[in-house]
């Protein structure tokens, strides 16, 4: 089989009810879930289940949600002998793409997400983000420079498609100036921190100071860093982007821009929903995507790579 991606979903990718079916088919799903679920001593399998909404949504559990699941996936790909050449991480899916990889083990992962979301609280890190919808990148940036307060561009999701990330007055008025810019939507996003954001410089420090704490090994596969589209091919590395993700810009449109040019397809994302997949297809038309976030369509997935071996 030619080469292809994995793609790793972040926060935003979460719904009620994922990973039930994978849970009740597969017995490596569950017993990953009671994993996590003993290492963090709550029932994350009722949150992902039940919710409700409001409390999955929360950024930790989104989080930790995620990566569940994520991880469900790529170890069932993995029994499957289905092999990346590639593994892309969207934002806070960077800590499953180091657990595909094998550059940390599923409990670390737990542990970097927790830890996280604890540097982030005690930095007192206030803020919120935003989506604009129908602007370019320049435009936006150049709203970014006029506007009072800390607000900047910090997920590039496709040419017209940009999230901002700040002081929360400093987003609301960007918001309003993209709409008086005829912006085709403008609104904020649910996320309790400006994720992606200098902001988060003083979370980055703290959480940095704990994975240099953690072993890790080189990836087996490739990681490829939204922050500059070079691939993470030793320990060192993975540790270092883990260690400014943070604060740094999600250059997502890159990422799959650099995919396309190494011919990486299809391009599989590896997790609950399609998030991903439909921004690929809005930056690449013709890209050739695959989703895994059901039983179904991870099954007819398996099928459409054996049709190419």
């Amino acid at each position: 089989m030619k080469g292809c991606s994995f793609l790793f979903p972040g926060q935003g990718a979460q719904y009620v009810g994922m990973g039930r079916d994978l849970v009740e088919r597969f017995a490596e799903s569950k017993d990953l879930l009671e994993r996590a679920e003993s290492y963090l001593e709550f029932s994350l399998g009722e949150i992902l289940f039940s919710g409700p909404e409001q409390r999955l949504h929360e950024d930790l559990n989104a989080q930790l949600a995620v990566y569940t699941v994520s991880c469900m996936v790529a170890d069932l790909m993995a029994s499957k002998s289905i092999k990346a050449a590639m593994l892309a991480p969207y934002s806070s899916g960077i800590y499953g793409a180091a657990y595909g990889g094998g550059a940390v083990d599923f409990e670390t992962g737990l542990n970097l997400i927790v830890e996280a979301d604890r540097c982030i609280r005690e930095a007192n890190c206030q803020g919120g983000m935003g989506v604009v919808l129908g602007l370019s990148l320049a435009e936006v940036e150049e709203m970014c420079e006029k506007v009072e307060g800390r607000v900047e561009v910090s997920i590039v999701n496709t040419r017209h498609q940009i999230i901002v990330s700040g002081e929360r007055e400093a987003v609301d008025e960007l918001l309003r100036a993209a709409k008086d810019s005829e912006a085709l939507k403008a609104y904020r996003l649910p996320a309790a921190a400006p994720y992606h954001c200098s902001l988060l410089t003083a979370a980055d420090h703290c959480l940095a100071k704990k994975i240099a704490t953690i072993p890790m090994n080189d990836p087996h596969t490739p990681i490829l860093s939204y922050i500059d589209q070079k691939p993470l091919m030793k320990a060192s590395q993975v540790a270092e982007l883990l260690s400014i993700q943070l604060r740094s810009k999600v250059q997502w449109v890159g990422v799959v821009e650099e995919l396309a040019r190494q011919n990486l397809a299809p391009m599989i994302e590896i997790g609950p929903g399609q998030v991903l997949s439909r921004s690929v297809r809005w930056i690449h038309r013709r890209a050739e995507v695959l989703t895994t976030d059901t039983v179904g369509t991870l099954e007819n997935t398996f099928k459409s790579l054996q049709n190419l071996n």
